[in-house]
C-alpha cells in the first residue's frame, strides 16, 4: 500500500509540473516574458503560486523548461543527440538521406519554438540565467551539427574542397531558427516550403552527390 501511495504522489507531482509548463508556455507566447508573472502562471495552471516556486524556483528556470518542452513536443525529453531520429541520421551512409532526416525533425523544432522566440529574446537581454542557457543551447546545437558533418566526411559525402569546418559553418547558419523565422514569418513561406528549400540548399552546398532533382522550389503563388 505504501508503494502504491508513493507512486500516486509521484504521478500527481508529474501532472502538476506538466500543467504548470503548459500553462506557462501559453502565457509566455501570448504576453511575453516580463508580463508573465508567476502568479498568472499559477492561476492558469490551477495551483498555488507557492507550488510554482517550489517546483521551478525561478521564472527563468520555468522558461528553460518551457523551451525544452516546446522544442521536443513532449515533456521530459532526452537530449537531441539521444533521440531516435538523430541516431538514424548518424547511421545513414547517404548524405542526402541523413540531411533529409535532420531537416524533417529539426525544422519541426523551429516551428514549435517559434511562438516562444520573442519571449526568449527579451529574456536573454534581461536575465543572465536565460542568456547563459541560450548560449549553451547554441553551443550544443553547433556541437551536434559538427558531429553530423564529421559523419558525412567519414563517409566521403562532403563536396570536393569543402572542409568540415566550412561545412559546419554553412549548416549552422543556413539551418537555424533565424533563417526559419525570416522565411516563414517575414516572407510568408509555409513550413513545408521551408523544409523543401532547406533540404535542397543543404544538399547543394554540402554534398558531393546531392541525389535529387535540382530545380528551385516553385513559388508558392504558382
Amino acid at each position: 500500500m505504501t508503494a502504491v501511495n508513493r507512486g500516486t504522489r509521484s504521478d500527481r507531482a508529474k501532472a502538476t509540473r506538466r500543467r504548470i509548463v503548459e500553462s506557462a508556455y501559453g502565457l509566455f507566447c501570448e504576453l511575453g516574458y516580463p508580463a508573465t508573472t508567476m502568479d498568472a502562471i499559477a492561476e492558469a495552471a490551477g495551483v498555488a503560486v507557492q507550488t510554482v516556486y517550489y517546483v521551478f524556483r525561478t521564472k527563468a528556470q520555468l522558461l528553460r523548461d518551457v523551451v525544452e518542452f516546446a522544442a521536443a513536443g513532449e515533456h521530459d525529453p532526452p537530449p537531441v543527440m539521444s533521440r531516435p531520429w538523430m541516431a538514424q541520421a548518424l547511421a545513414e551512409e547517404s548524405g542526402a538521406r541523413a540531411l533529409a532526416i535532420v531537416v524533417e525533425h529539426g525544422v519541426d523544432i523551429y516551428a514549435r519554438v517559434a511562438p516562444l522566440r520573442p519571449a526568449v529574446q527579451v529574456a536573454t537581454a534581461q536575465d543572465p540565467e536565460i542568456d547563459a542557457y541560450w548560449r549553451a543551447v547554441t553551443a550544443g546545437r553547433r556541437a551536434g551539427m559538427e558531429r553530423l558533418i564529421e559523419h558525412l566526411a567519414h563517409h566521403d559525402q562532403l563536396a570536393p574542397g569543402l572542409t568540415p569546418q566550412r561545412a559546419a559553418d554553412i549548416l549552422v547558419v543556413v539551418n537555424s531558427h533565424e533563417t526559419f523565422l525570416g522565411l516563414t514569418q517575414e516572407c510568408g513561406w509555409s513550413v513545408a516550403e521551408f523544409k523543401a528549400w532547406l533540404y535542397r540548399t543543404l544538399c547543394l552546398q554540402l554534398l558531393s552527390d546531392p541525389e535529387f532533382d535540382r530545380p528551385l522550389i516553385r513559388d508558392r503563388a504558382t
